[in-house]
């Protein structure tokens, strides 16, 4: 079965978008079947990335996701179909009628707009009243991992009061303060605890604000080291929009600045620390049309990881920055080097 998923996974997605009929652009965007729109937002990250993502309505999968969820079918019956139209020999069930969607339904029918995500004021309380309640509480164990984790990294302690970062000293301690200071319904609105009431940073104590305006508008955690089996190294906040870390420290800049911009935070704290104005997305496929408005005046230098993500990232967000009409090139400084924080480490 493990076998199986990976053929299935490695079919060209594009191919199999054409043949469910849509019109591919330029060999890599086309009409987001998800959403409603009038230009083209999604884009395809051929082989071996061999995904795609949605820069209007978020939406991302690999080949089999596209499949199942355009023709509203589960994944078993997805990767299924799909072994049998594009895998030579295949043994399993043959299911020899290949879908077809119906373009015209999707592209003409608009459907009921999707609830937005709104944020509110008290949102922002949250956050701050969070990062004061953890900065007052007394040292821990938990902290002096995390303290010890962070200046391996390279995050120094000018690097931490400058970008205000904190520590979730006591989980239990945190949890009790925010359900005794807010109501669970803006809690879970703020994304800061799940659908059960927990605080989401159960394993992720290093915390990592952003601000927009001087307050705090999101927050990302991250495990001291790497994490345990079955959890990601970091945790964002639940069902709230991803936005750009450290915007502030670009929007006072000078028409034509270079700006760099990172997949992750401690990237783009260690440039700043270096003297580079830098921002980061937190991801090398995360990227929103909304956010072009920020970089309009600047010459912006990718500076993502050197891994298959980080160049396959580079390339296509290159590509999406020349096509709004600014300037971006990949900046090699770092070649040879995993990121950023091992380059700037081991100089």
């Amino acid at each position: 079965m493990d076998n199986l998923l990976q053929r299935v996974k490695e079919i060209d997605i594009r191919q199999v978008a054409r043949d469910l009929g849509f019109e591919i652009i330029q060999s890599r965007r086309m009409n987001c079947p998800f959403h409603f729109e009038d230009s083209p937002s999604l884009i395809f990250y051929p082989p071996p990335q061999n995904e795609f993502h949605c820069f209007g309505c978020g939406k991302h999968g690999d080949v089999i996701n596209l499949y199942a969820d355009t023709c509203k079918i589960d994944f078993k019956t997805a990767l299924e179909e799909l072994a049998s139209r594009y895998i030579p020999n295949y043994d399993g069930v043959r299911n020899k009628n290949f879908r077809k969607v119906d373009i015209k339904s999707i592209y003409s029918n608009k459907p009921l707009p999707e609830k937005k995500f709104e944020f509110k004021p008290i949102y922002t309380e949250i956050y701050e009243r969070f990062q004061t309640f953890c900065l007052s509480q007394p040292a821990t164990e938990s902290a002096r991992k995390a303290a010890e984790y962070l200046r391996g990294r390279g995050i120094d302690d000018w690097t931490i009061k400058h970008f205000r970062l904190f520590v979730i000293k006591n989980y239990v301690a945190t949890n009790e303060f925010l359900k005794e200071h807010f109501s669970l319904e803006d809690l879970k609105g703020s994304g800061i605890v799940n659908d059960k009431g927990n605080l989401v940073f159960f394993v992720h104590p290093i915390i990592i604000p952003y601000y927009q305006d001087g307050r705090i508008i999101y927050l990302q955690g991250r495990s001291i080291g790497n994490p345990p089996e079955g959890a990601s190294k970091y945790q964002f906040l639940s069902g709230v929009p991803r936005t750009i870390f450290n915007i502030d420290g670009i929007k006072k800049l000078r028409p034509n600045s270079e700006v760099y911009l990172t997949e992750g935070a401690f990237d783009c704290m260690t440039l700043v620390k270096n003297g580079m104005p830098a921002v980061s997305l937190g991801s090398a496929k995360t990227f929103k049309k909304e956010w072009f408005k920020y970089f309009k005046k600047y010459k912006v230098w990718i500076s993502f990881d050197n891994d298959e993500a980080g160049i396959n990232g580079t390339k296509t967000i290159i590509e999406d920055f020349l096509m709004a009409g600014i300037l971006a090139e990949k900046k090699d400084w770092n070649k040879g080097f995993k990121d950023i924080n091992e380059y700037f480490g081991q100089r």
